[in-house]
């Protein structure tokens, strides 16, 4: 019997990138037990050299097409679309961009890619096609301060924000939806020596959460839904006392409904949990968990039972279920993946998404 097919009951498909083997995992997870089942190995085009940094990952809004970009000349960023009945990716096109982009993600209404480009301290737009290839060459291209590492759409208002790590800001665009053309409208300073890195949402909340690469901190915003300009809210350390150095925070997730907020440290090989009021977003300790060796990117599944951890060092994607009382961790399992995993991208399998 094919388990990866249509109707397949309580699952999920996870897909993690690794650089230096330049491929991409799949695996099925299993809604309930947190066990993976592997799909298959997918390589992503590009040189034959290893790719440095990351291979970034995002989704179409219909959860048909993945993206992925390798970080090496000439910066292939690779459209794969999913097949319905088994989950498998089929490579629709790969073009080169302008720039390696270290974050791609999607508009919220389908029709742009974002991409943060760390080396080249850039933003690029692409435009999306029907069939969800890109539109060539970049509809725009804006200049960032140093280390471009994030770009995400906010949930109201049409603002679009991205970090510069080096830059030690938090930039706020306006998003043309017509024409899909960002406009530079504030950029929010954060506390020195911070290095703002990835940013994400409250779900309900007019709420922006950063978590910090150079400080190892995770900081709170107030969103003004006028104008996009950012209030800090709350400023938490995730290193413990006496660490000095840069700390090398990596990524921020929030588990759906809002209740708790984790962030990873790779110096620390941690992650740390935080429950958030759900009337005003401030965060509360909920404990910091042993990770994966250089814990650079995790993910947590849709229905917020499992967070899956990418140890970059370990080369192994960790599984932990989450305590849905007090947000704590535990290992569930751990599996091998390609060499230096960093990205994790978690998905309902694909005859869910068609219903």
């Amino acid at each position: 019997m094919n388990n990866a097919s249509i109707g397949r009951p309580a699952s999920f498909l996870v897909h993690v990138s690794s650089s230096e083997s330049r491929e991409i995992h799949a695996f099925w997870l299993d809604s309930q037990t947190g066990g993976l089942e592997p799909v298959e190995v997918v390589a992503v085009p590009g040189s034959g050299a290893p790719t440095r940094g990351n291979i970034p990952l995002a989704w179409s809004r219909d959860g048909k097409v993945l993206y992925a970009q390798v970080r090496t000349d000439p910066f292939p960023l690779s459209a794969f679309a999913v097949e319905p009945a088994s989950g498998r990716l089929r490579l629709l096109e790969s073009c080169a961009m302008p720039a390696p982009m270290a974050y791609l993600s999607v508009t919220r209404d389908g029709r742009y890619l974002l991409g943060a480009s760390y080396d080249n301290a850039l933003l690029a737009v692409n435009r999306i096609q029907a069939d969800g290839r890109l539109s060539m060459p970049c509809l725009q291209i804006l200049p960032t301060p140093p280390k471009a590492h994030c770009v995400i759409e906010a949930p109201f208002g049409g603002f679009v924000y991205a970090t510069s790590v080096d830059g030690e800001a938090i930039l706020v665009y306006r998003l043309d939806a017509a024409s899909g053309r960002l406009q530079a409208v504030a950029a929010t300073a954060v506390r020195p020596e911070s290095g703002p890195r990835h940013l994400v949402f409250h779900p309900t909340l007019d709420t922006l959460y950063c978590v910090n690469e150079s400080a190892g901190s995770l900081a709170a915003y107030r969103v003004d839904r006028a104008c996009g300009a950012l209030t800090e809210l709350q400023y938490e350390s995730l290193m413990p006392a006496g660490f000095s150095g840069r700390a090398m925070g990596a990524d921020i997730h929030l588990a759906p409904g809002g209740a708790f907020i984790y962030a990873c440290v790779r110096k620390t090989d941690t992650i740390t949990a935080f429950r958030i009021d759900p009337a005003t977003g401030m965060m509360s300790s909920a404990g910091a968990f042993e990770a994966e060796d250089y814990p650079r990117g995790f993910a947590i599944d849709p229905a917020g039972r499992f967070l899956l951890c990418a140890g970059q060092n370990s080369n192994r994607l960790a599984v932990f279920v989450i305590d849905p009382g007090t947000g704590a961790l535990t290992l569930v399992q751990r599996h091998a993946v390609g060499r230096r995993p960093s990205w994790i991208e978690i998905v309902p399998a694909p005859g869910q998404l068609a219903r």
